[in-house]
């Protein structure tokens, strides 16, 4: 998996490597970093040899970057114009000893070093549409908040032209105007086509908007030592890779039977939302549980009898929803039950939130819960504490701001935080899904985002599957941990997601469409390689 830091980790991460044991000159790791933006950039565009290249260099170290960069095209035959947008007093000792080098170059026709507060904006715009590259070496890591007003003109220059002449840009560890730990962007933040990041991810590079912004993402070590890149930080976050859950979806046993995979029971469905049941019992089945047991309300199961044979559908109660009479009939249902997924489709009533606090407290196996079972859990973090089971919980933003009490907005602008605070508090693993969907595990210590799903998944029904798929996945042989569990659902699901909208389109397709992708993701062998580390727990 990708371990993702904030711009202060990594600054940590360049004080040690420097400063600390390994001593290694910051001129040296600054000269890496310019040589790998040459290096990936030749990879994808081909040679450098008789191109144009416009560099943008700030008052900081990504500037120093970008003078590095400057001196390696050259190298290779390209024609560079640098435009310096800071004092060079104001340059670390560095980046002075890099522009120095540049400026000793300066009578060579291949080298264009100007300072950019001398030039007229017609000028600029003329010589970014003859270029063939633009590189941002502006801010990097450094931006929080807004752009200031002449790099927020600068910006709008460049986005404009580069969109215009179709330009590609590339950025220097992060683009202009984009929030390395958040995402978070100016209105005019640049745009790159490619981001080459040094040392290790960035959060923000995983995170809207700055997912879109950042382009494709290569990383470069640069030479830093691996034990420093590696080191586990307090506040750890990961992005899931394929690789992540190859150990969870591990290969079935020619002697296995359906009793060795697992029971999964849903507790869900009322007479206005029928379907959730369905595609939740759905959602289980073809993420590989052994048998499904549906517990749906007696007033409408009988409609669902038959539809999906390999469901076993067992009518409870006597109403269109479930109330605390029918838990007894419930727990008949489930007692042998390896997972449970609980709430899609319940409904609100206020006696449908007592039944579900009763198996909340008479559950004798792990719990997913969702939708309306968590509607029903507002104000009841003593009672989920109590709860003698793991829990994971899967809400989207609004349900998770009506269980937290957190703004709408605030989640959105910077969830992870609040996220932990949750998972701590409630003593629970919270999946909140969304773009991208985090899992973070219910010490609140690891976080984890996921990588795959696309916007054709923002469907009703979609996160009724999931439930299923979350439980089936709990429920398996080799009892995977809940934040295993979680991750593994959730990773497969988006990979599922991404296949219907290579096979339908871009959005169209159903939840029980996405299911019956699931078996085939694993089918085509994409799952193949163990994980490496263990950090998933």
């Amino acid at each position: 998996m990708k371990k993702l830091n904030t711009a202060a980790q990594m600054k940590a991460i360049d004080r040690e490597a420097m400063q600390g044991r390994y001593q290694i000159p910051p001129t040296v790791l600054m000269e890496n970093a310019g040589h790998a933006v040459v290096t990936h950039g030749m990879q994808v565009w081909g040679p450098w040899q008789g191109k144009r290249v416009i560099i943008f260099c700030g008052a900081g170290n990504n500037g120093g970057d970008g003078f590095v960069i400057a001196r390696h095209l050259m190298a290779q035959g390209a024609k560079v114009y640098v435009y310096i947008c800071g004092e060079e007093s104001a340059y670390s000792e560095e980046s002075r000893i890099h522009l120095r080098t540049l400026q000793a170059m300066q009578d060579d026709p291949l080298c264009h070093l100007q300072y950019l507060s001398s030039l007229a904006e017609p000028v600029v715009r003329r010589r970014i549409a003859h270029s063939h590259m633009i590189i941002d070496a502006l801010i990097g890591t450094g931006f929080h908040g807004m752009l200031r007003p002449k790099m927020r003109a600068l910006a709008q220059i460049i986005n404009a032209v580069a969109h215009e002449a179709k330009i590609p840009v590339i950025a220097v560890d992060m683009p202009t105007g984009v929030d390395a730990d958040t995402g978070a962007s100016d209105k005019d933040a640049i745009h790159a086509m490619m981001t080459v990041t040094f040392g290790v991810h960035k959060r923000g590079q995983f995170i809207y908007p700055g997912k879109e912004l950042v382009g494709k993402v290569v990383l470069d070590t640069i030479g830093m030592p691996m034990p420093l890149l590696r080191k586990e930080e307090n506040d750890c976050m990961y992005a899931l890779e394929l690789a992540d859950i190859a150990e969870i979806m591990t290969k079935r046993s020619p002697t296995s039977h359906k009793g060795t995979h697992g029971t999964v029971g849903i507790i869900a469905g009322s007479a206005t939302m029928l379907g959730a049941a369905l595609m939740a019992a759905q959602g289980a089945v073809r993420a590989g549980a052994g048998k499904v047991r549906a517990m749906i309300p007696s007033v409408v199961a009988t409609h669902t009898m038959g539809l999906y044979p390999e469901i076993m559908v067992a009518a409870i109660g006597t109403t269109p929803y479930f109330t605390s009479a029918d838990s007894k009939a419930v727990m008949e249902q489930i007692r042998d039950c390896s997972s449970i997924a609980l709430g899609p489709g319940l409904g609100r009533s206020k006696e449908t939130q007592d039944f579900v606090l009763q198996i909340l407290e008479k559950a004798s196996c792990p719990l997913v819960i969702d939708a309306d079972g968590l509607y029903h859990l507002q104000g009841m973090k003593d009672r989920v504490r109590r709860c003698l089971q793991p829990l994971i919980f899967t809400p989207h933003i609004a349900e998770f701001s009506r269980l937290s009490g957190y703004a709408i907005d605030a989640i959105k602008t910077n969830p992870v935080p609040l996220l932990r605070v949750f998972a701590q508090e409630w003593q629970v693993c919270i999946v909140l899904k969304g773009a991208p969907t985090y899992i973070v595990s219910a010490e609140g210590k690891a976080v984890y985002i996921n990588t795959t799903g696309n916007a054709g998944m923002a469907c009703g029904g979609m996160g009724d599957v999931l439930t299923g798929m979350v439980a089936a996945i709990w429920g398996r042989e080799n009892n995977p941990m809940a934040t295993q569990a979680a991750c593994a659902a959730v990773y497969l699901h988006g990979a599922s997601g991404d296949a219907c909208a290579k096979d339908y389109g871009p959005y169209g397709y159903t939840p029980l469409e996405l299911a019956r992708q699931v078996p085939c993701i694993l089918q085509q062998g994409q799952v193949v390689t163990k994980i490496d580390d263990g950090e998933i727990g």
